[in-house]
């Protein structure tokens, strides 16, 4: 499902360049649910399915560039998991960030 999703709404993009476009993945039954994936599970899908599939559009020097962001219920309990996984760039903060030290928190994470 992840990769048709993708595949279907970049398939008309055409980037010139990695720093052009960000991807954020939430799995389908974490959205509005408060659940976050198992970092390792969440990273696997973003290189293994979501990186080759934007070398499949885009070319492989592309799809390297392009930074992968999990974003399903990213916390500051969980941050730094997912931050330590190779194939996660950052993440996409959604409902955390309205408080302040739940946002700061997770800035933390990301500083190492």
């Amino acid at each position: 499902m992840v990769l048709r999703q993708m595949k279907g709404g970049l398939a008309d993009l055409s980037i010139e360049s990695a720093d052009q476009l960000v991807v954020a993945y939430e799995p389908v039954w974490a959205i509005g649910t408060g659940k976050a994936a198992y970092p390792e599970d969440a990273s696997r899908v973003m290189g293994k399915v979501i990186r080759p599939a934007l070398a499949d559009l885009f070319g492989s020097e592309i799809a390297e560039g392009v930074r992968l962001l999990y974003g399903g219920s990213v916390k500051p309990g969980n941050a730094a998991d997912f931050f330590k996984e190779e194939a996660v760039d950052g993440a996409l903060v959604g409902g955390a960030s309205l408080t302040a030290a739940d946002f700061i928190g997770i800035t933390q994470a990301a500083a190492g």
